[in-house]
């Protein structure tokens, strides 16, 4: 059974606290429920959250037994993988991709001209948040270890404060000792990872600060959890300057604000961009308590906003995205959808936080040009 982050999540920190979980509280109330590829990587063998053991296979990822252990999607691992110091968390769920293309069976056992139709039917059609950790390496991976991204159901990736790190979810089926032998041999994006059986997970970068799922990030549990090929999460909204990118100008800046009141729109907890073939969903977690109408009237001046965000970079906001609409509220998360008009651009755009949707309401000038 497939269940949302939320749902299997809050039962887990339950668990972890040491109380009893007594019976499945069912699927949070959401606007989409995540049904990741990676759905069936979990066990109920009674491995902790934060165990390790001393070599380099290590139990990071695995729920504990009971309800909650069932139907972990893809964004449900990512949470229990995660450092809590970290700041941003991309998903991307290739089984989705393939499933949506057609290919929901397609592994390294496939024709190579197959795997390779795939991935040009991937890039022209959906969101990449990742170009695929062992891709590069396909050929020797699969020549010399019998497997390769092909065998790789989702990949997650995280960066903040203390550096960077990622997760694969590995299809059910594949030999593990296969991935053990490429780990030991320090294969290329293998270096000092960690293999979890009981997931079938590859860990690297594991924090030692706790984990998302297991800290005060209620509000990015909340807010990625829904049903996307493609995910990024940013704990906390997007700082003004950072949006603006880094070649913007004073005149950039001033105009902007002189047009709209960004210091006067709501506060926004964290943010969360969604990808689906050519569509995206930009979820705004809201402080709890917040009136749906006062969200409401956020989303359409962010709209607004973003309609008339400058161009800084290479790229802009615009060249990714279409005109956008609000799509609904659900308790503190907002929706607004756009159409994609470029993947490359909305994925260069969401990966290096161009998109301002998700701005922050503490405004922090630019420096004024000294004219040395």
């Amino acid at each position: 059974m497939v269940r949302s982050a939320f749902a299997v999540v809050a039962p887990l920190l339950l668990v972890i606290a040491g109380c009893a979980v007594e019976e499945d509280p069912g699927p949070a109330e959401s606007t989409g429920a995540a049904t990741s590829g990676a759905a069936d990587k979990t066990t109920s063998d009674g491995a902790t959250v934060d165990g390790a053991a001393a070599d380099n296979t290590v139990v990071t990822t695995s729920p504990p037994d009971g309800p909650a252990a069932a139907g972990v999607s893809a964004y449900g691992l990512a949470l229990l993988a995660t450092p809590a110091e970290a700041t941003h968390l991309t998903v991307t769920d290739l089984d989705a991709i393939r499933d949506r293309l057609g290919v929901p069976d397609l592994t390294s056992e496939d024709l190579m001209t197959d795997r390779l139709e795939f991935w040009r039917a991937a890039e022209a059609s959906s969101v990449l948040l990742t170009d695929g950790l062992l891709r590069e390496e396909n050929s020797r991976y699969d020549l010399t270890y019998d497997f390769t991204q092909d065998d790789v159901d989702a990949e997650v990736r995280w960066t903040g404060p203390d550096g960077s790190g990622l997760l694969l979810a590995l299809r059910p089926d594949l030999d593990l000792d296969l991935v053990q032998a490429a780990i030991d041999d320090d294969a290329p994006g293998l270096a000092e990872a960690t293999l979890d059986r009981a997931t079938s997970t590859v860990l690297q970068g594991a924090g030692a600060e706790g984990v998302w799922a297991t800290s005060s990030h209620s509000a990015t549990a909340r807010v990625g959890d829904v049903a996307a090929e493609s995910l990024i999460v940013r704990n906390g909204c997007v700082p003004f300057v950072d949006a603006l990118g880094v070649d913007a100008t004073v005149d950039d800046q001033d105009e902007l604000l002189a047009a709209h009141d960004v210091e006067g729109l709501l506060e926004v907890d964290a943010v969360a961009i969604a990808f689906t073939g050519q569509r995206a969903t930009v979820r705004l977690a809201y402080p709890a308590g917040t009136d749906r109408a006062a969200i409401e009237g956020d989303l359409a001046a962010r709209l607004a906003l973003a309609e008339d965000w400058p161009t800084t970079e290479t790229i802009g906001f615009s060249d990714g995205f279409d005109r956008g609409s609000v799509a609904g509220v659900d308790l503190e998360i907002g929706e607004v959808q756009y159409a994609v008009t470029n993947p490359v651009a909305a994925a260069n755009l969401a990966l290096a936080d161009l998109v301002p949707l998700g701005v922050c309401t503490d405004v922090e000038l630019l420096a004024e040009p000294t004219g040395l």
